[in-house]
């Protein structure tokens, strides 16, 4: 089971990266985030660190961190054999705008909840599916704009 939510936005690669990975500076642009605590803030995230991630109106988690590239910052989270999610922040070089990126998130479930993501009958009633894509989206947007507003040398 997966699902992917992606934006073009009109800034380099690099800056979108930095933007999102200025932890401290998320709930200054966005609500799909309370926070992301890192054990070492201010120090590069590596493989096997983890991460405490508040999405708004929902638990706190610990995802430990898979990937931390130039292009690819990813992490798991789980409860364990119940519900486990590799989520995926991709930023690559837009094919759309010229010097500026593709943003996309990406998550895999796996565990026994993980039908609960998919596209059955219970699912699409319960709608899990839809609410993270809305909120991925949401999260997409804000990040789109703070990036294009300083890209452009502007704050409001």
């Amino acid at each position: 089971m997966s699902l992917k939510a992606s934006i073009d936005i009109a800034a380099p690669p690099a800056a979108v990266r930095a933007k999102f990975l200025d932890f401290a500076a998320l709930p200054s642009y966005t609500r799909a985030f309370e926070s992301i605590a890192s054990p070492r803030p201010g120090t590069e995230l590596a493989k096997g660190d983890s991460v405490t991630v508040k999405l708004a109106n929902s638990p706190a988690f610990t995802g430990v961190i898979q990937q931390n590239t130039p292009a690819l910052f990813s992490w798991t989270g789980s409860l364990p054999f119940i519900f486990t999610g590799t989520h995926q922040f991709r930023f690559e070089p837009s094919e759309k705008n010229p010097g500026g990126t593709l943003f996309v998130q990406e998550e895999a479930f796996s565990g026994a909840l993980s039908p609960l993501m998919g596209e059955n009958l219970v699912a699409r009633g319960l709608g899990f599916r839809e609410k993270t894509r809305a909120a991925w989206e949401g999260f997409n947007a804000d990040l789109k704009g703070v990036c294009e507003r300083e890209a452009a040398g502007t704050k409001a």
